[in-house]
């Protein structure tokens, strides 16, 4: 084994030091959390771009009765159904206490905005009701405009066209009468009928697993509330940021193998090892057995000449 080979180990002996122990710990730390968030931002873009392949593939399909999507009133509307259109006829429970509840403060494109909900008791081809909650759309935040108008429902047999979307899940936050914090239907229906039971003017079987996005209505109120807009189809920026963490953290694992090598090129016994050749001793012995000949060749000259 060469003498550079049996240098090597102990050039990077300063890497068992303290202070080097925590430089590499810092950098492990730095590595995996980079790892983690780059990570985190491949789930939001392939979140974001399978929410926009279902848009894609069922927004603007053509309407179907909603007993072709689901097969009961208690059927969870699944993944592949989301946005679904539907179209059904009935009312709006106009006889309850509050024939529409607000949602308040659910964005719309990054602005304050009230949504208005609703009751739709839908007449099933084969006889039966179900309670549908439709999310009629909204209006923008105003707490001094009276929105009375866009809060009102029509009476009488009406045609809907909604989108159908996964229920929300049910909240523990007490709102005030007329409100609900979110598209819960039996927490719509208990808003809608001050005490949450059945619906006023006849039973009906709660749809529990999905709610409906308004798309169409006839005939309407005078001044509805806007149609909520068309899902954005924008990934965003996510990919390129997750590629982004995952540099940063090869290259802190990078930067450091090069303050490691760059300290160890500078420490002491770096230099590179003597030149082999004759040893001093081996040179010594050279120059002795010259002299002694030497003097062996002057002895004989001086015998020669007596």
């Amino acid at each position: 084994m060469s003498a550079e080979a049996n240098r090597t180990p102990g050039r990077y002996r300063f890497l068992l030091s303290g202070r080097w122990a925590g430089t590499l710990a810092v950098a492990l730390v730095v590595a995996v959390a980079c790892a983690g968030l780059g990570y985190w931002q491949l789930t939001r873009y392939q979140g974001k771009a399978a929410a926009i392949e279902l848009v894609e593939a069922n927004y603007d399909s053509t309407p179907v009765g909603i007993e072709e999507v689901l097969q009961s009133a208690g059927t969870a509307l699944t993944t592949s159904q989301t946005w679904t259109p539907v179209t059904v006829t009935g009312h709006y429970l106009t006889d309850a206490p509050h024939p529409s509840v607000v949602l308040p403060q659910r964005p719309i494109g990054g602005s304050p905005a009230d949504h208005v909900a609703a009751i739709f008791a839908v007449d099933l081809a084969e006889g039966g009701t179900w309670l549908l909650t439709v999310d009629r759309g909204w209006y923008a935040t105003d707490t001094f405009t009276d929105h009375g108008a866009q809060q009102e429902v029509p009476g009488g047999d009406v045609t809907l066209t909604v989108r159908l979307r996964p229920a929300e899940p049910t909240t523990d936050r007490d709102a005030p009468d007329g409100q609900v914090y979110g598209l819960a239907p039996a927490q719509v229906l208990a808003a809608t009928t001050g005490d949450g039971g059945p619906a006023v003017g006849g039973d009906g079987e709660l749809v529990t697993g999905a709610y409906g996005v308004l798309a169409d209505e006839s005939p309407t109120t005078p001044s509805p509330p806007s149609p909520l807009p068309r899902p954005a189809a924008d990934v965003g920026n996510h990919l390129s940021y997750a590629f982004q963490w995952w540099i940063f953290g090869i290259g802190a694992l990078v930067g450091t193998v090069i303050l490691a090598r760059r300290e160890a090129a500078e420490s002491p016994g770096s230099g590179p090892a003597p030149a082999s050749g004759p040893s001093i001793r081996t040179v010594r012995d050279r120059r002795r057995s010259a002299e002694e000949e030497e003097d062996a060749l002057i002895d004989g000259q001086l015998r020669d000449r007596a």
